[in-house]
């Protein structure tokens, strides 16, 4: 008996091709930590594999200023 999928070997299936996620993720020009958080954070698998997205930092817009 084979145990659970790694996240990053998860068949998936975009424009009609089947792949691993980390693979298209490769692909794309994206790390893998990036697809993995958006993926933890909602995002479907169409979404996390979107290289478009911009990358931002999680303190963008704050403001230190009083």
């Amino acid at each position: 008996m084979r145990g659970p999928i790694c996240a990053a070997e998860m068949p998936v299936t975009l424009d009609g091709r089947t792949k691993p996620a980390s693979q298209w993720a490769a692909e794309r020009g994206l790390k893998w930590q990036t697809v993995k958080m958006r993926r933890y954070r909602g995002a479907r698998w169409e979404e996390a594999l979107r290289p478009e997205l911009y990358a931002r930092s999680w303190m963008e817009g704050w403001s230190f200023a009083c």
